[in-house]
């Protein structure tokens, strides 16, 4: 399926309403997304509630939490091309482990650890809070050994502690600690000035304080500012602070298959194939790769992504392999769950730009009512309005009042002045040959509309449902 991607720009109301929604519902003081393509950077912004200190931008950098995993992969790849370490080596080839406890006698290599399939136990919260950790304390935990919740090898487990061992790898076979490694070979190569370990990172709008919510309920809930950890072993779980823009370059170079610098096409591909399958059903698509979640859309096909939270801070980033469409989202609160916007404002985009390569198969009567909403969108028209729909539709909602919201939506969007565009160029999608769902481009943005029919002879629209896109 190929994707309008001149379209894009259109989408940005729909993805601007669903990241305003995040600070109406106390989600977030701060947020901000920027949407792109294998182009750049198409648009973006930021969005603020309270504490209202400020407003965020593209280019205020935040912490992007666990999103630093994809960096420390790409790391540990460079090394493994370069023959400086296999990811079949075991990791006490770098770092020694005291009394593995549920291992199977098996310890994890460096590859199971970079796929979430080394075995160790789920450890976000504590996890998080280790990252100033000195190498001297890390190597000393290590010695005193880790439990284990399955044999290595044996399952998907999301595991910080084996991205810190990982990054502690990185460190010995380069003989550099990770964080240079990374800034040298990685950050300043391709040119990411406004990425690093550390709250000075050169940011053109600044750094985002990180906030936590308190209260609730009969208390008044209150954002308390967090303070920032700095960089230690634990830094290459989640240690990096970027900017919007920076990320999506990042991202863009990630997927980007023509671009050979730094690391190779082939080895970033790696990162994006799934090593360890998510969840019971193995044959559903999803799985972890290095670095990176790979799922699959029914519709779309392959999304890759990673989501990031800290105390202070949640980040997501997420692409379309196929088209390069994708968009990277940061907000200032703990584990606030950026993920959910950027999902369903990815999911927005790809479906108001797909063009299917063929017509769904739908009644004479959903294509005939679709040209009807069209003609409704140009010039409402009572008695055309009275003649689509069934008696339903007047009793859910006054046809009066329906005209009136969607008349805003319409001057929204520009739909007045531009020409329905044919049915397979408006994006369509059904679940049925009653139902159908299409994009309306207009002059300054674009509407969602989705009717479905009743079963009666002749069928008539049962519910109408227009949606800035």
């Amino acid at each position: 399926m190929r994707h309008h991607l001149e379209r894009l720009g259109s989408t940005q109301d729909g993805v601007e309403a669903i990241f305003s929604a995040r600070i109406d519902q106390l989600r977030s003081p701060w947020s901000t997304y920027a949407v792109f393509d294998r182009s750049g950077l198409i648009f973006g912004n930021g969005l603020t509630g309270v504490p209202a200190d400020g407003r965020p931008s593209v280019d205020t950098a935040f912490r992007i939490a666990s999103c630093t995993k994809s960096f420390t992969a790409a790391a540990a790849l460079l090394l493994r091309d370069a023959g400086r370490l296999s990811l079949d080596d075991p990791i006490d080839k770098f770092v020694r482990l005291g009394g593995p406890e549920g291992a199977g006698g098996r310890l994890p290599t460096v590859g199971q650890l970079l796929s979430m399939n080394g075995g160790l136990p789920t450890d976000d919260p504590w996890a998080d809070r280790q990252e100033s950790m000195s190498i001297a304390d890390f190597d000393r935990l290590a010695g005193n050994g880790f439990r284990f919740v399955r044999r290595p090898g044996t399952g998907y487990e999301y595991s910080n502690l084996g991205f810190a061992l990982v990054g502690r790898a990185i460190a010995v076979a380069a003989g550099r600690p990770y964080v240079d490694f990374v800034t040298d070979e990685l950050l300043r190569p391709l040119g990411l000035d406004q990425i690093a370990y550390h709250a000075g990172v050169p940011a053109a709008d600044g750094v985002a304080v990180g906030y936590h919510r308190t209260g609730g309920g009969p208390e008044p809930a209150e954002w308390v500012a967090q303070p920032f950890s700095g960089p230690g072993a634990f830094s290459p779980i989640g240690g990096l602070f970027a900017t919007p823009r920076a990320l999506v370059d990042w991202v863009r170079w990630l997927g980007d298959p023509a671009d050979e610098r730094v690391l190779s096409a082939a080895s970033r591909r790696e990162m994006g194939t799934v090593h360890t399958p998510i969840g019971e059903d193995d044959d559903d698509g999803n799985g972890y790769g290095y670095g990176l979640v790979v799922e699959e859309s029914p519709r779309h096909g392959t999304v890759l992504a990673h989501s990031g939270g800290y105390p202070g801070f949640g980040a997501h980033l997420r692409w379309h392999s196929e088209s390069g469409i994708g968009i990277v989202a940061m907000e200032n609160a703990t584990y606030c769950g950026t993920k959910l916007a950027a999902r369903a404002a990815l999911t927005l985009m790809l479906d108001e730009t797909a063009m299917p390569e063929r017509a769904p198969e739908l009644w004479p009567e959903t294509i005939a009512a679709r040209d009807t909403v069209e003609r409704l969108l140009r010039h409402w028209d009572p008695e055309l309005a009275g003649a689509l729909f069934a008696d339903n539709v007047e009793l859910d909602e006054p046809l009066s009042r329906r005209a009136a919201s969607i008349g805003e939506l319409v001057r929204a969007a520009g739909i007045a002045a531009t020409d329905p565009v044919p049915l397979l160029s408006a994006s369509p999608f059904c679940n049925s040959p009653a139902h159908l769902v299409w994009t309306s481009p207009g002059s300054s943005g674009s509407l969602r509309c989705e009717i479905q029919l009743t079963p009666q002879s002749p069928p008539l629209v049962q519910t109408l449902t227009v949606r800035l896109g």
